[in-house]
């Protein structure tokens, strides 16, 4: 199994393609397991783990998309226009940078966002838009 700063190196497509073959060996462990032919338990597990960390990765970059697109200067931009969002973890500035680009490759913004800050109160009532570390609006 990768580690996890292994995967958040990886494109979506690989992950949804680790995460697919991870799920379909979860399956045919707990079967083994069912019909007791399993000789190894603690596979499941360590599998078990590897789907849950491929699923962190996808949906922290969906969540940093999500607020980067509320942030309104960046919904602006990105108003009536085609657009994709490129998401990485920058290790440096330690947060995940969104870059939106236009179906054409050129850069629209670019976010920092901070998903790992603390809020006061309750998780829903936090404000999105202290996610945002910093932006810049390009297109």
């Amino acid at each position: 199994m990768a580690h996890i700063v292994e995967l958040r190196g990886m494109s979506n497509e690989r992950l949804e393609e680790m995460l697919e073959n991870a799920r379909e060996e979860l399956f045919n462990l707990r079967f083994q397991a069912a019909s007791a032919r399993l000789e190894n338990t603690a596979r499941i597990r360590v599998v078990r783990r590897e789907v849950a960390q491929i699923q962190e990765v996808l949906h922290k970059r969906q969540l940093a998309v999500e607020a980067a697109q509320r942030q309104p200067e960046i919904a602006g931009a990105l108003a009536d226009k085609t657009w994709n969002a490129d998401v990485h973890f920058d290790y440096e500035q330690n947060g995940w940078v969104v870059t939106f680009r236009s179906k054409d490759g050129a850069e629209l913004a670019r976010a920092l966002i901070d998903l790992n800050k603390k809020s006061a109160g309750k998780r829903k009532q936090r404000d999105e838009a202290n996610l945002v570390k910093s932006y810049e609006v390009i297109g």
